[in-house]
């Protein structure tokens, strides 16, 4: 089961209900036509199906005219309140989405009202459309909004723009030359907002995908005088270049792939398991250089695919400050658990160590469903 059909019960009819509720107190507005419209059919929508629905039923019974209907959507948002029982606020979603949908020939209209709208939930999704058509007016935008007062107007600018934002196609306008919105993440770096230190981190991860070379010298050159903040904000985007043992990201974050230690005692909780169960890992990192070394321990799970081939996935473990001829002893609990983006097949699986994305040692395990 997918993440999105796992909550697409927070788009429910009552979520539905409040969007009415809120638009008919600052407009003439069908509240019922509208839910019945838009829930006709609900229990067999997925949530961007739900989130489509609404938005065509609010095209339905809001004004004709996309600046007029966004008034009425911005007004709905001042005071917007929320019925008994909901504690979520998916509700917005395509409250905000109808912008990005109906506004494309309002861009004045739209512009203005996403900020206003964004706090609801996030008009990520919905700013898209934008920036896929005109690109340069929305920098404008994105220039100002960097200083906003609002915290989420701030973490749109980032979260917006990532190229590789989940649930939504992907952003490509920007591959060819990301430096006008490398700009905008500088601007954010040392925001006062996790939320939007986290977007920021985020983004900078999505380009290690496709740009590496340029998410590193970016990084180099962000921990110059680096707050703590910025150090986690580092860190953070290149994790998925620390999975793949990318040696200049190993070394921005002083992780040297020469580390001089030893693993010893490498052993598993079981040689054989069940889907299901959970299988403990324990070793111990001994350290055989003269000098205080950073590390950074992830391990493997080599799992046994259809074919009968082993492809690894990497976990995060810790990281440490190992002083000279000092150990420390590692222990893990690794859950065996059906998830919806992995295929358990069974066989002999392998479990490796990685330090500092190198491989010191590797044991296996059968599994079995």
């Amino acid at each position: 089961m997918s993440e999105s059909s796992i909550m697409k019960d927070r788009l429910d009819r009552p979520a539905v209900r409040c969007i009415a509720d809120n638009i008919a107190r600052v407009a003439e507005f069908d509240a019922r036509g509208f839910v019945r419209t838009a829930t006709k059919d609900f229990a067999s929508l997925e949530l961007k199906a739900r989130v489509q629905a609404i938005i065509e039923a609010l095209a339905r019974y809001l004004p004709d005219d996309p600046a007029e209907a966004i008034g009425v959507l911005v007004r709905a948002r001042e005071g917007w309140t929320r019925a008994p029982g909901i504690e979520h606020d998916f509700a917005g979603w395509p409250v905000n989405d109808f912008v990005g949908v109906k506004g494309l020939d309002c861009f004045d209209a739209s512009m203005a009202a996403l900020p206003h709208l964004t706090s609801l939930f996030t008009a990520e999704f919905a700013i898209r459309p934008f920036l896929a058509a005109r690109p340069h007016d929305v920098l404008a935008h994105l220039r100002r909004w960097v200083e906003h007062e609002d915290e989420h107007v701030r973490r749109l600018v980032s979260e917006g723009t990532r190229p590789r934002l989940p649930w939504a196609p992907r952003l490509t306008v920007f591959d060819d030359d990301p430096a006008p919105v490398l700009a905008l993440l500088e601007a954010l770096r040392d925001d006062p907002s996790e939320t939007v230190r986290r977007s920021v981190a985020n983004h900078l991860n999505d380009l290690t995908k496709s740009d590496p070379d340029r998410v590193i010298e970016v990084c180099r050159a962000w921990l110059e005088g680096a707050s703590d903040e910025r150090r986690w904000i580092v860190r953070h985007a290149l994790r998925t270049l620390v999975k793949a043992k990318h040696p200049e990201a190993l070394a921005v974050l002083g992780f040297d792939p020469r580390v001089r230690v030893e693993v010893e005692g490498l052993r598993l909780s079981k040689k054989g398991i069940a889907l299901g169960e959970d299988l403990h890992i324990d070793f111990v990192v001994r350290s055989s250089a003269k000098r205080t070394q950073a590390l950074v321990i992830d391990y493997a799970v080599h799992h046994v695919k259809a074919d009968g081939s082993r492809r690894p996935k990497v976990f995060k473990l810790q990281t440490a400050e190992l002083d000279a001829g000092a150990s420390i002893a590692v222990s893990k609990k690794h859950r065996v658990r059906p998830i919806s983006t992995r295929k358990y097949y069974p066989g002999r699986h392998a479990v490796e160590i990685l330090i500092n994305g190198r491989s010191f040692g590797t044991t296996e395990f059968d599994l079995r469903l």
